[in-house]
């Protein structure tokens, strides 16, 4: 995916000003910056949400995860699948469903009963299902306790070196960073910066430039 001459203001603050990089496929792509930057609000244009100037290419088939869930409550695992399977291949459903370890929740169990852990994984099931080619998780893990987060890390680390996705990651949460390696951008300054190392943009994050 690709910002061409890319700029975005929202109300009367600027946050992103002419703005060219490009995010790769096969990569987590992480993107940190202090609170205000404009990382979520970027998020929304890449997938319609919000206006901007410039372009973004290859972003067609875009999808936005964020925290919280909007799958309907009352759903079951159960219910999820049935509903996927009309409309996507039961082989990559099931597939999803195997790297994801469902197999350890309950197919009876209602999404409102789920822990938060397991909610993410349903979403990331119902989503992935169409097999998207730009995939936007904002916050992602955000309020996940340690072993949930862990999980969805190492799923997402498998499901990158299988699909042609790119994947961008917007956190704060420097263990992200630990457990999934890629590549790493900074906002700030209404630039988008891709920075070398993974210990250069905490040491920037931590100090808040």
């Amino acid at each position: 995916m690709k910002l061409i001459n890319y700029s975005l203001k929202v109300g009367k603050k600027k946050l992103l000003e002419n703005v060219n990089i490009s995010f790769d496929k096969k990569y987590i792509n992480h993107i940190l910056g202090s609170n205000g930057a404009g990382k979520s609000s970027f998020a929304k244009t890449c997938v319609g949400m919000l206006e901007f100037e410039g372009k973004i290419e290859e972003n067609q088939e875009a999808i936005l995860i964020g925290s919280s869930s909007n799958i309907p409550a009352e759903f079951t695992l159960d219910d999820v699948i049935k509903l996927l399977k009309k409309k996507f291949e039961a082989q990559k459903i099931m597939g999803l469903y195997d790297l994801l370890k469902l197999n350890k929740v309950s197919k009876n169990l209602q999404i409102k009963k789920m822990s938060d852990g397991q909610k993410q994984k349903i979403k990331l099931l119902a989503f992935l299902s169409a097999d998207p080619k730009v995939i936007i998780l904002d916050e992602f893990t955000n309020a996940l306790d340690k072993n949930s987060s862990i999980d969805l890390y190492e799923f997402l680390m498998e499901y990158k070196k299988t699909h042609e996705a790119v994947i961008i990651n917007i956190t704060h949460n420097l263990s992200d960073l630990e457990y999934m390696e890629g590549k790493y951008y900074y906002i700030n300054n209404l630039e988008i910066t891709e920075i070398a190392s993974k210990d250069e943009i905490v040491a920037m994050y931590i100090r808040g430039e």
